[in-house]
């Protein structure tokens, strides 16, 4: 299994939540970028379904140069394709990496889907072979 797509880009987590005194949901920028997520992955990927551990690769292509954390983006962007059905449930990450692109007008995201590959405790040497 390799997959690789492009996505829109997310709205932070200071913009996908919003809080009320009924308690947290997600925003109206949140659910659009839920739908717009759901509408690449059917066009790019139309019937898969990951139910295996997997390693994910995301290059961000911010739509401007203003300074960013782009660990605030990852939540939106799993939990839309998530909810999109690409895969069973973003618990199957094993392996996360997250890179900084070049600016990119209005934004996007790459996603490289693999098989993850074994880790190894900190300290420890990986077998002979």
């Amino acid at each position: 299994m390799n997959y690789e797509l492009y996505l829109p880009f997310p709205p932070s987590n200071n913009n996908y939540y919003v809080k009320t005194q009924r308690g947290v949901f997600i925003s109206q920028k949140g659910r659009k970028f839920r739908h717009d997520v759901e509408l690449a992955i059917l066009e790019q990927l139309p019937g898969v379904n990951i139910d295996e551990r997997m390693l994910v690769e995301t290059v961000y292509f911010m739509p401007d140069r203003r300074r960013r954390d782009i660990a605030n983006y990852s939540k939106a962007l799993h939990d839309a394709i998530t909810e999109a059905g690409l895969w069973e449930d973003d618990e199957l990450i094993d392996q996360n990496f997250e890179y900084r692109g070049a600016v990119h007008k209005n934004g996007s995201v790459f996603v490289r889907i693999t098989p993850a590959g074994p880790v190894l405790a900190v300290g420890t040497s990986p077998p002979e072979v």
